[in-house]
């Protein structure tokens, strides 16, 4: 980030550091916390900080609750008990930091100028973006321009209706951040974590994965859907393309460490295939209860470097989608396959298919998008051979003749959910 001093141009960097429970989980790694966030503060770095509640203190809290009331809470009161554990941190690490001699203020929600606005759905609050956008830029901003160091607790927001307090969800914490680092226009946003980076595999179930060094957005957001612990999936949708992001270890205790960099940023995308496609469908018996069918009748179309662009599978068939160019090359490969094996009988093709591809990250969040791309296409009488859903992608099968007139529903039904098209 560049500003103008004195006719001088001056860079610096707008940094949103958020520490996990098991970052700020004791007394000495509240103070690593602290000396790494001032060791980018001697280097005049705008700093604000986000934390989570204090080790497995959220846990706690709500074992606590349940064993008292038995359930028996109102949303509004459950949301303001457990907000206890991050209002908690933040107030020791603000303490913290101004013993070491720096200035720094914590964030509560109970507080008016808190930065994180919502709706007021207690327990799965949405961020509103204009009005924490308003309250970033009028209350945050002037204070890091003063080399304040905000500490606002992650996971909490204040309701806009009444100022209650309200939570983004387990894991709300990395949203927080980078919600904040797209209201401020940080320039990186650094997720510490007891976690080196984004991992091959799961540590817990292979003993050696080797950590990722980049990693981009929708990768990540496919990694956290399908159940990595990481990352929130929701908090990637405030990353820009020219803000920076990764995730560290927290025994590093440096800020500048390195671990697994997040690149780019979500785009909605409406994409119209070019080429033609033929389906293959390969009928049989027991397709389910037959381990290594599915891989016979792949292997050969690899091995001969022809591409799929979709694969299907149902009780009595399997599906393969290539270029219609190679329909007979593959026909050929797979035909000898079918013969051979006593529970598969035939090979059929379908010629003149067009694919049409739907990708976007607020498919996740946008209940009856299916409805809303198949409802329109039907009352136009378009038939669907095949769709497959899979995380952010639509992919979506149709007549070649069909494919323009498709595209230009689909579009329109987008626009109508919401979601913007970026690119087509």
């Amino acid at each position: 980030m560049v500003q103008i001093k004195n006719n001088v141009k001056v860079i610096f960097m707008r940094i949103i550091v958020k520490f996990g429970g098991t970052s700020v989980q004791d007394p000495e790694r509240i103070r690593k916390a602290a000396q790494s966030i001032i060791q980018q503060a001697k280097k005049g770095y705008e700093i604000v900080a986000v934390v989570s509640a204090m080790g497995n203190t959220t846990d706690t809290l709500t074992s606590l609750l349940k064993d008292s009331v038995k359930d028996l809470i109102e949303d509004r009161d459950y949301a303001d008990f457990v907000s206890m554990g991050e209002r908690i941190s933040a107030r020791v690490l603000a303490a913290t930091i101004k013993s070491m001699g720096f200035s720094s203020r914590y964030f509560d929600p109970a507080d008016k100028d808190f930065p994180i606005i919502t709706d007021s759905n207690f327990n799965q609050a949405k961020i509103l973006s204009q009005e924490s956008q308003e309250k970033c830029q009028n209350i945050i901003k002037p204070l890091l321009e003063k080399k304040l160091i905000p500490v606002v607790c992650g996971f909490l927001g204040r309701s806009c209706e009444d100022g209650s307090i309200t939570t983004l969800g387990r894991g709300g914490s990395d949203i927080t951040a980078f919600a904040l680092g797209n209201f401020l226009e940080a320039d990186e946003v650094i997720i510490v974590t007891d976690a080196v980076g984004v991992l091959s595999a799961d540590p817990r179930i292979i003993k050696e994965p080797i950590t990722i060094k980049k990693i981009s957005v929708e990768e990540m957001g496919v990694l956290a859907e399908g159940g990595a612990k990481v990352l929130h999936p929701q908090a990637l949708k405030y990353k820009t393309d020219r803000m920076k992001a990764k995730i560290i270890h927290f025994q590093n205790g440096n800020l500048a460490a390195e671990g697994t960099e997040i690149i780019g940023a979500f785009k909605s995308k409406l994409t119209l295939f070019k080429e033609k496609l033929t389906m293959l469908t390969v009928l049989g018996t027991e397709i389910f209860n037959t381990p290594g069918l599915l891989k016979k009748i792949i292997t050969p179309i690899s091995d001969n470097h022809i591409s799929l662009y979709g694969v299907s599978i149902g009780t009595k068939h399997i599906g393969i989608y290539v270029m219609e160019n190679y329909t007979q090359q593959s026909y050929d490969l797979i035909h000898p396959i079918v013969i051979e094996d006593e529970k598969l009988k035939s090979v059929t093709l379908k010629n003149d298919i067009a694919l049409i591809i739907a990708k976007s990250r607020d498919f996740i969040e946008t209940p009856g998008i299916i409805e809303r791309i198949t409802h329109p296409l039907a009352q136009n009488n378009i038939n669907i051979i095949e769709m497959t859903t899979i995380k952010t992608d639509i992919l979506i099968f149709l007549e070649w003749k069909d494919r323009k007139f498709a595209y230009q529903i689909i579009d329109k039904s987008l626009e109508e959910a919401g979601i913007v098209i970026t690119n087509n």
